[in-house]
């Protein structure tokens, strides 16, 4: 049974059934994705005048990508986060305030001023 969406002037088709079969014409280029994705290339096209193939909207590459990178730890009960995996870019908020910089300082800082 052939499915049919109409998503901002394009009509998106699936006539296999799978979920990662959809198929569409944008500027002359036929793509074919997830539905999801094929949708945020037509949004692409329809903001910006770009044509960006639904494959660079894998967004589970990128979350897996970050998930593996970023870290935090838990140190005199302050979070303590490192999103980038390089070892001088910890942030920790406390009391208001965010402190920037590597975990040994940080954890330093923390020492002199949290008083149990």
């Amino acid at each position: 049974m052939k499915k049919r969406l109409f998503h901002r002037g394009y009509i998106i088709e699936n006539s296999t059934g799978l979920t990662s079969d959809w198929k569409t014409i944008i500027n002359g280029q036929a793509i074919q994705g997830m539905l999801s994705n094929i949708k945020k290339s037509v949004n692409w096209w329809c903001d910006t005048k770009a044509f960006m193939p639904p494959e660079k909207f894998n967004t589970a590459k990128q979350t897996a990508a970050l998930l593996s990178i970023a870290t935090t730890e838990h140190y005199r009960g302050i979070v303590l986060k490192n999103d980038s995996g390089k070892a001088n870019e910890w942030y920790a908020i406390v009391r208001g305030q965010l402190l920037k910089g590597d975990v040994i300082s940080i954890k330093k800082y923390l020492d002199k001023v949290m008083t149990y």
